[in-house]
């Protein structure tokens, strides 16, 4: 008779597929809530209860997880393509307010602090992570000199920061009680926003063009 097929023996742990998801979410959430000084890996291995050899496996460093962390949150701006600048900068908007209203909606607001106080952090692993986003902004403004929509030397910089800044300003100085009414009306104020962005560079545009 033929052998039959052999099994698995059903020793040790079988292996979790979401384990990565697990430690990179924990991350986010943990850095939100304490900050870059009170992070740990052992933190961050008991939290998402998973062992310490197997995060230690994937990452040595705090600073390894946080910046494949912020690559798993981050959605890569370059890849922002409606068709027109208006619509690309609304998506920017949205994409900004999904972030801040979202479950790790602090980690942006500690991040641009802590590249502060911890200036090394950006000198590092997470400071790649950081160009990649300035990337593919330019990229979005890039792509609308090349349609015509505004002139040659517009700052990529100054449209991003006003989109993205005045959200993001607007969500710090709502009061916690007001966030949901905020959350609510969402996309209209971010066409407002965008609109009045682009008011001000089509009218800077006209009067270089005088």
């Amino acid at each position: 008779m033929p052998r039959a097929a052999s099994q698995p023996s059903g020793r040790g742990r079988p292996i979790d597929p979401d384990i990565e998801t697990r430690l990179l979410s924990t991350t986010l959430e943990l850095y939100g809530d304490l900050g870059w000084a009170r992070l740990n890996l052992d933190l961050i291995a008991r939290h998402a209860k998973v062992g310490k050899a197997a995060l230690y496996r994937r990452w040595q460093t705090k600073e390894q997880i946080m910046s494949a962390a912020l690559r798993f949150s981050q959605r890569s701006l370059g890849d922002l393509d409606t068709g027109t600048l208006r619509g690309d900068l609304v998506a920017v908007g949205q994409e900004t307010a999904e972030r801040l209203f979202g479950n790790h909606g602090t980690v942006r607001m500690r991040a641009m602090i802590d590249a502060k106080v911890f200036p090394e952090l950006f000198e590092g692993e997470i400071a790649g992570v950081r160009a990649e986003g300035i990337t593919g902004g330019r990229e979005i403004i890039f792509r609308a000199i090349e349609r015509g929509e505004i002139a040659k030397g517009t700052s990529p910089a100054l449209i991003l920061d006003a989109v993205a800044g005045t959200i993001e300003h607007h969500y710090l100085m709502t009061p916690n009680s007001k966030l949901k009414e905020f959350e609510a009306g969402i996309d209209k104020y971010i066409e407002s926003v965008v609109d009045l962005v682009l008011g001000g560079v089509k009218s800077q545009s006209s009067s270089a063009d005088r």
